[in-house]
């Protein structure tokens, strides 16, 4: 039992330095967890422990139609 705790005690701190503490969202960094506004102005971008991740919404243009051109997926 006490090489189990041992084990745990010097795995567990290694492991979880590895793990990134920010992420790039459209050239600026922000937190694990933080969300901002993605650059096509209508989805929303995340910082996760994966990277980035977006809602996958289809934006409007400006005549009201949908601007296909828009980037809404992971980055």
């Amino acid at each position: 039992m006490r090489r189990l705790a041992l084990i745990i005690t010097l795995l567990v701190p290694g492991l979880t330095a590895c793990a990134p503490a920010h992420c790039e969202v459209d050239g600026v960094q922000h937190k694990v967890g933080d969300t901002t506004p993605c650059a096509d102005g209508c989805n929303t971008c995340t910082c996760t422990l994966d990277g980035v991740t977006s809602t996958r919404l289809a934006c409007l243009d400006d005549t009201g139609g949908v601007d296909d051109t828009a980037d809404s997926g992971a980055e």
